[in-house]
């Protein structure tokens, strides 16, 4: 994989939370809202949890297992908000919509939903069993739609709400041996795109606004791990270490911090769109949402051959 092909930045991009999602900028932005994050024992997903707990939002963190939130549940409590740790698989709808149900008798009406829960398995189809494979296909996709299906009649009768689903740039590229990953965050991006034009039909547009966040690069246990070794035995390391470790350099509250914002409705003009939490989002904002959707950026595209598009 060339990573030239995709393009690189002229802008500068932002590798820590700068002004306009800074904790001090956001603190009481979301006070009152009661937040879901999907994921939230380690990583990115706790850095989310804490960032909306820091810009007073109450915090309902979900992952596997209780144990795994300790830390978080810690983190976000030191804020002075409440917080609740819940163990749920979010690909199993009984499991979602009972958990769902435990958050809003808890801690109120869940106003926010941040589907950050999921997983990557590094290896050539060929070489998958087709459970293994699919596994990715539920948990990072599958799953965020449960989620939203649990809640958007919720939010429809409360008159609004906030989705940010986190995706990532694998669904804007084609990446070898990561099959399962990269079509799922495609299809997270585009339904996301796709919802909000739904909204837009049942009148709750920007009321109920959606997000497809890339995170950066974080050197997660997911982002930076290698290959399994029978992988590796047969096709070596396709990686050029020393490059790809450079991609890393992005800590998890630049992620955390702009899903506060969005959260927080100061982002609305960016709804339905795909962001790269390394792109300032007050140049996206200058740029204007009218702009931005007639040019079709930020948005899952095709370019075809000039002269070919639809009939007239």
């Amino acid at each position: 994989m060339d990573p030239g092909e995709f393009g690189y930045s002229t802008l500068p991009l932002q590798h820590d939370p700068y002004p306009a999602i800074s904790p001090d900028t956001l603190k009481g932005a979301n006070g009152g809202k009661v937040a879901v994050v999907t994921g939230a024992g380690r990583g990115i997903g706790a850095a989310i949890a804490e960032s909306l707990a820091m810009s007073g939002a109450d915090v309902a963190i979900l992952d596997l297992k209780v144990e795994n939130m300790a830390q978080t549940k810690e983190a976000c409590k030191a804020h002075g908000v409440k917080v609740e740790a819940y163990a749920c698989d979010v690909s199993d709808q009984k499991a979602v919509v009972e958990t769902f149900d435990s958050v809003e008798k808890e801690l109120g009406p869940i106003e926010v939903l941040v589907n950050n829960a999921g997983i990557l398995d590094q290896r050539p189809l060929i070489m998958s069993t087709f459970d293994d494979f699919w596994r990715q296909i539920e948990v990072n996709f599958k799953a965020p739609l449960l989620t939203i299906h649990t809640m958007l009649p919720r939010m429809r009768e409360r008159g609004g709400g906030c989705i940010i689903n986190i995706a990532s740039r694998s669904g804007t590229v084609d990446v070898p041996m990561t099959l399962g990953y990269v079509t799922s965050k495609a299809a997270l991006i585009r339904a996301t795109h796709t919802l909000q034009m739904e909204m837009a039909l049942d009148n709750l547009d920007p009321a109920i606004h959606l997000y497809a966040l890339h995170p950066g690069g974080v050197l997660t246990g997911m982002g930076g791990s290698a290959a399994k070794k029978d992988v590796l035995e047969k096709y070596g390391d396709v990686r050029d270490e020393k490059f790809f470790m450079e991609l890393f350099k992005d800590p998890p509250a630049l992620c955390g911090q702009t899903c506060a914002f969005l959260a927080s409705g100061r982002g609305k003009d960016l709804r339905g769109l795909y962001l790269d939490c390394r792109q300032d989002v007050t140049k996206l904002l200058e740029k204007g949402r009218e702009t931005l959707l007639k040019e079709k950026r930020n948005k899952l595209t095709v370019n075809f051959l000039e002269g070919y598009c639809n009939e007239p």
